[in-house]
């Protein structure tokens, strides 16, 4: 089986880690809001492809079998396995209301391996420490229907926020101006709306360029992504 087929393939099962197994049986069962998701959301028809990963690189075609209210997915081929190289980790302040989800959305369509959160001296949009944990459910989630759509076979991780002071001094910070470009960089670090402080900027070890345009949070992080991932 090859990628093409995983692209052509009528939907994708992200597996959570306690259901990877099912990875290495002939004939697999989905979680039940897996199977309410195919049968009901996207109506899979019986002999559909169905693409399975456990999110940390294996993937198996399967075929849907589907018999009156009962669905199971029965394996077509071998576990395949797609090496990770080059792990991106964008680190960026976070952009208020529901622009938040569209950054998440988009930076994993296009294959961001790590999402940091960052509290910035300039940040608009604080998250208190008790209700962190209910934001990154829903960005966790978020992030994994942006998984199974794009055909990703590795989850992005999403982890903060943190002090920007920490993250800074691993990365390079995105600049209006600046010309270095994001070949090859780990980790990129995006700013809030009111831009980076002096302190903060000297932290970072190198600044890179996306463009003369002072972009929105949400259209850096994408730009950043897009030119460090797409080749």
């Amino acid at each position: 089986m090859t990628e093409e087929h995983r692209r052509r393939a009528t939907s994708q099962v992200l597996l959570d880690e306690v259901d990877a197994g099912v990875l290495d049986h002939e004939l697999i069962i989905p979680p039940d809001e897996v199977e309410h998701h195919l049968r009901r959301v996207l109506r899979v028809r019986d002999g559909e492809s169905i693409v399975v990963t456990d999110g940390v690189g294996r993937w198996r075609m399967s075929v849907a079998r589907v018999s009156g209210s009962s669905l199971t997915l029965e394996a077509t081929g071998a576990v395949m396995v797609e090496d990770r190289c080059e792990p991106f980790t964008l680190a960026t302040a976070m952009p208020k209301g529901d622009r938040l989800d569209w950054l998440v959305q988009k930076t994993v369509e296009l294959g961001v391996d790590r999402i940091v959160l960052l509290h910035a001296e300039r940040s608009t949009v604080r998250w208190k420490a008790e209700r962190a944990e209910k934001h990154l459910v829903r960005l966790r989630r978020i992030a994994d229907e942006s998984t199974r759509q794009s055909r990703r076979v590795w989850r992005t991780q999403i982890d903060g926020p943190v002090d920007a002071t920490d993250v800074l001094p691993l990365a390079a910070v995105a600049e209006p101006g600046a010309t270095a470009t994001v070949d090859g960089e780990p980790m990129i670090a995006i700013g809030p709306e009111g831009g980076w402080t002096d302190e903060e900027l000297a932290r970072s070890p190198r600044r890179i360029g996306l463009g003369g345009s002072v972009l929105r949070v949400e259209t850096a992080a994408v730009a950043a992504t897009t030119l460090r991932l797409i080749r």
